[in-house]
């Protein structure tokens, strides 16, 4: 296996070495990265590019969509046992097998956490 090229004529080989050191000499001086770009003599100052801070006229209150909020999704990553699963039951409005839902949740309020 040969990586690399051939030159044939050996005579030419001195020929094409000078091309190619020509070539990287032009490169190595002036490279191409793939982005344009273009350099400005004259940088603004810091002042002039600062944005102000405005603080936004919003409040939390922990409802979502005129509904309490569910903190199921909280509750669930929150439980100190992510590498166990629960215990399956049949849950008869879905028609299959479900983990057991955790105390003070529903299955209603389980799919609230999808509509964030």
């Amino acid at each position: 296996y040969v990586l690399g090229f051939r030159i044939d004529p050996v005579d030419r080989l001195q020929e094409v070495m000078k091309e190619i050191q020509s070539l990287y000499r032009v490169y190595s001086a002036n490279p191409i990265f793939g982005v344009q770009y273009k350099v400005e003599d004259k940088v603004e100052p810091l002042e002039q590019l600062t944005i102000s801070y405005e603080e936004d006229d919003i409040e939390i209150t922990g409802e979502m969509g005129g509904a309490p909020s569910s903190d199921a999704f909280t509750a669930y990553y929150a439980d100190g046992n992510k590498d166990e699963d629960g215990e399956p039951v049949f849950c008869e409005k879905l028609g299959l097998a479900i983990e057991s839902i955790k105390e003070g949740f529903t299955l209603e309020s389980l799919w609230e956490v999808t509509g964030i």
